[in-house]
């Protein structure tokens, strides 16, 4: 059998081409179709078969590679989708690039070893998540493992990633001359502008990890009318799913009492999907690191602070889930959805960090084939998760 180095180095010049299709062709979520359409024929012509549209999302995919011996499934994640304006400035052109490269890398280990590999592509991580829906109707829960790589300023361990609802409030008043009549009006601007204020004032009351950040996305139609309807967005985010549901609940509140305190009705719907915080498998994050470390990195891998949100929650409470950092800017002061990290997204030095970590997610992988007492301490961690 070829090394691990070898069986990814063949497919640099392949890979780095569709990486940067993807990068000239950003696509918003559920719109990826040709990005998908790279993915799934990369795969396709190195032997996996592929399903797509599940739960009903036209570009979501499944790859599979299975071996004739029995053995675990190992999940590559593949993410694809750009942000509205920036294009891949969150580096998802690489994401699913870098799945599929690990699991096409993988092969020869499972025709030896037994078990069975498959890329698991879902639309729309940066708004509705589809990594959610699929959670639900359990296509991660017979994986062994599941492993994800995204594109950062530094190379950096799985991190506990935030739990995040979405809350939209809608408030319906009556219209009224501002001047002439305006005891005859209800207000619905002031209601959500009273909201603003409430979310202030609980920020207080609040453990200082969680965050409350909102926008106003209607507020009327001319000066001099009262505004009839209004409305605001929020996202709510804690280190645990628990406390951000309790803590989404008291935003509610906020928004209830902006409504009976300026007469206007009000509706709440969740504009977004409700992501998990992410529960690292450390016993298998452990081990990735060390191969990063092995195939050429050479900073200091440690966890990231202030990570966001990412649907890869949802997946971390269904199998034992990892979801690494990589550089591909080498400066570290550059945040993610930049201009900066757009750029390294489709760099020398990013695609050289890329394949570096698709050697450790071979390596990290073919451990959890080879090695049953390997396995079976990740899986006794993943069962100690509080759910």
């Amino acid at each position: 059998m070829k090394s691990i180095s070898e069986r990814v180095d063949v497919l640099r010049d392949e890979a780095r081409q569709i990486a940067h299709e993807i990068h000239e062709h950003p696509e918003l979520g559920n719109e990826e179709f040709h990005s998908v359409e790279l993915l799934t024929e990369f795969i396709m012509k190195h032997g996996f078969s592929v399903a797509t549209g599940q739960c009903d999302m036209p570009t979501a995919f499944i790859g599979t590679y299975k071996g004739d011996k029995p053995g675990p499934v190992i999940g590559f994640l593949a993410e694809y989708d750009a942000l509205r304006g920036m294009g891949h400035a969150c580096g998802h052109n690489m994401i699913g690039t870098l799945a599929c490269v690990a699991a096409i890398a993988l092969k020869d280990a499972v025709d030896e070893y037994g078990g069975e590999i498959r890329v698991i592509g879902a639309p729309a991580e940066e708004t509705m998540g589809g990594k959610c829906a699929l959670a639900e109707a359990g296509y991660y829960d017979d994986l062994a493992v599941a492993i994800m790589g995204h594109p950062a300023s530094v190379h950096a361990a799985s991190s506990n990633m935030m739990a995040i609802d979405s809350q939209k409030f809608e408030f319906f008043g009556k219209a009224a001359h501002a001047a002439a009549s305006p005891d005859k009006g209800i207000n619905a601007l002031n209601a959500v502008l009273f909201t603003f204020r409430s979310i202030d004032a609980l920020r207080q009351h609040t453990v200082d990890s969680a965050r409350v950040h909102g926008i106003i996305r209607d507020g009327g139609q001319a000066a001099n009318i009262v505004p009839d309807y209004a409305s605001c967005e929020f996202y709510i985010r804690a280190e645990d799913s628990k406390y951000c549901l309790e803590f989404s609940d008291r935003v509610k509140n906020c928004a209830r009492a902006a409504a009976l305190a300026t007469g206007a009705e009000l509706k709440i719907t969740n504009f977004e999907g409700f992501y998990d915080n992410l529960a690292t498998n450390e016993t298998l994050s452990k081990r990735n690191i060390e191969h990063t470390y092995e195939f050429g990195v050479t900073q200091e891998i440690t966890k990231r602070e202030h990570t966001g949100s990412s649907d890869i929650g949802n997946v971390s409470y269904r199998c034992p889930c990892i979801h690494q950092w990589f550089d591909v800017v080498g400066d570290p002061n550059v945040p993610l959805h930049t201009e900066e990290l757009c750029a390294g997204a489709d760099s020398d030095y990013g695609y050289e960090q890329m394949f570096i970590v698709a050697k450790a997610f071979v390596a990290t992988a073919e451990d959890v084939l080879t090695q049953p007492e390997f396995l079976a301490e990740i899986r006794a961690e993943f069962d100690r998760l509080e759910r």
